[in-house]
């Protein structure tokens, strides 16, 4: 078999670069290793809940956002119908005895926390007015950016909580931005770099957005599309072996049913742990390999899903953020999101909740996944944790007592096994102030590194390096204006 490119996973960087490439003349295969694609963004039912791993909302989906240009360049906005969070509040931010409502918008989430910390005023100003500045000056945020203006990445790496710091913000301030963006990217304030933290936080705050059949909806848009290309998929096949010629070139992929797939171009999208598993033996520097197996993930979720009988009102429409008050981040393991399913797309049936704390409690990483995973040790330390978390959110939810009931819970071992990432980090590597990032492309001529491990987490952070790495084979000089005419 021989094919002009070849995608390695099937997230949504992965899809994103093959439907590019195959709209652009390639013939192009995806090589999956699960039995469905995307198995971190596809929804699974649990009783009469549809729980929804990875995708509980985001945004760019606004008429000239991000992701609505790059869908609208794919051919699959029109089947991806997006759902506007409430006006005045699309999450609630909780720290002792403080709620903060974040509306929709720059101007009310500046007005709110402004109202909530009065003497940090100049502080929040400034917080907001710089994530626009970034925002103005950054491509595939503005499109109307030339090719000639046309750069990536920021001028100087500042973390989140030291830019605060410059700006004289309250410490609570600080620690009530650092844990809310921590669920949204998986990083602590210390380590995000300001950049990649303004961008992120800049898609939620000016236009968050549900889908109306969460990450389905994205998957299925995908999937019609690449079949309308003629792109071949691959699942429950993996890739066992990369391959290059004596320069050092791609040349083909080894699968782990024997098979082998000729190619020149190939980009890899799984977490980078997992490249040096399938490395030729003198395609990396050893120190390249090393470094890869040492850089840091994101902790791995836990996710408890709930099914009610009805969403209290003070969740409805919104999401709830728990934040700890500990002054030490290392204490903070109470902290927990809840996302709430949108009552209305449920039509008066039974409804959904979503509890996801970012566990950074070491247990689940000395289980084996080969070993212990259906072990009565592991299956104890799931009962443990799913009920530490409803008891927390009894706490703070006491009126839905007695009127729900668990229908699924995820570990990081969870995810690691469907997904393959390594210990369920929740969003691949970390973004740090304290670690360089890996580029897209590599020493091996022809392949290329994708996903929100190599540019930024989350729907959006994804699709924009399937793209990223798509240009490095199609000229990024062509695609972008191709990408503005989607305006």
């Amino acid at each position: 078999m021989r094919y002009d490119s070849v995608i390695i996973g099937s997230g949504v960087s992965g899809l994103t670069a093959a439907l590019l490439l195959a709209q652009n003349g390639h013939k192009v295969a995806i090589i999956e290793k699960c039995a469905h694609l995307a198995p971190l963004l596809s929804r699974f039912k649990r009783g009469n809940v549809w729980c929804d791993p990875g995708l509980h909302y985001t945004g760019g989906l606004e008429e000239s956002g991000t992701l609505s240009v790059i869908f609208r360049y794919l051919k699959m906005r029109d089947n991806i119908r997006s759902i506007d969070m409430k006006g005045d509040c699309f999450d609630k931010l909780f720290i002792s005895d403080r709620e903060i409502p974040l509306p929709c918008g720059f101007d009310g989430v500046e007005r709110s926390l402004t109202d909530s910390y009065p003497k940090s005023a100049r502080a929040v100003s400034g917080y907001i007015s710089k994530i626009k500045t970034i925002r103005d000056s950054t491509p595939f945020v503005n499109f109307n950016l030339s090719f000639n203006d046309f750069k990536i990445g920021p001028d100087s790496e500042i973390s989140l909580y030291d830019f605060l710091d410059s700006l004289g913000a309250e410490e609570e301030l600080k620690s009530i931005l650092s844990q809310y963006g921590e669920f949204l990217y998986g990083v602590s304030g210390k380590e995000i770099p300001f950049f990649v933290h303004a961008l992120i936080m800049g898609f939620f705050y000016n236009s968050p957005q549900t889908v109306a059949s969460g990450g389905d909806e994205v998957v299925n848009a995908f999937r019609k599309r690449l079949s309308d290309e003629n792109v071949d998929i691959f699942l429950n096949s993996a890739a066992k072996k990369i391959e290059v010629d004596k320069d050092n070139k791609l040349r083909a992929l080894t699968l782990s049913d024997g098979n082998t797939i000729e190619t020149t171009d190939c980009i890899f999208t799984p977490h980078p742990h997992l490249l040096p598993d399938i490395a030729p033996s003198k395609g990396f520097k050893p120190a390249y390999l090393r470094r890869i197996k040492e850089m840091e993930n994101t902790p791995g979720p836990f996710t408890v899903y709930l099914e009610l009988d009805e969403i209290p009102e003070k969740i409805s429409h919104t999401n709830l953020y728990k934040l700890s008050n500990e002054k030490i981040a290392s204490n903070r393991d109470g902290a927990f999101a809840v996302m709430s399913c949108d009552p209305e797309i449920y039509d008066g049936k039974r409804k959904g909740l979503c509890i996801m704390q970012l566990n950074k409690n070491r247990l689940a990483e000395t289980l084996s996944m080969d070993n212990n995973y259906r072990s009565s040790h592991y299956k104890e330390y799931k009962e443990i944790e799913t009920s530490s978390i409803i008891d927390r959110l009894l706490a703070f939810l006491p009126e839905i007592d007695g009127k729900f009931k668990v229908v699924s819970s995820a570990s990081p071992l969870t995810y690691e096994s469907y997904t393959g990432t390594s210990s369920g980090a929740a969003y691949g590597l970390k973004q740090s102030v304290n670690q360089i990032k890996l580029e897209a492309r590599t020493s091996i001529a022809g392949l290329y590194l994708a996903g929100q491990s190599i540019l930024m987490p989350g729907l959006m952070g994804a699709s924009i390096s399937g793209v990223i790495s798509a240009a490095n084979i199609l000229g990024m000089d062509e695609l972008w204006g191709g990408l503005q005419k989607c305006r």
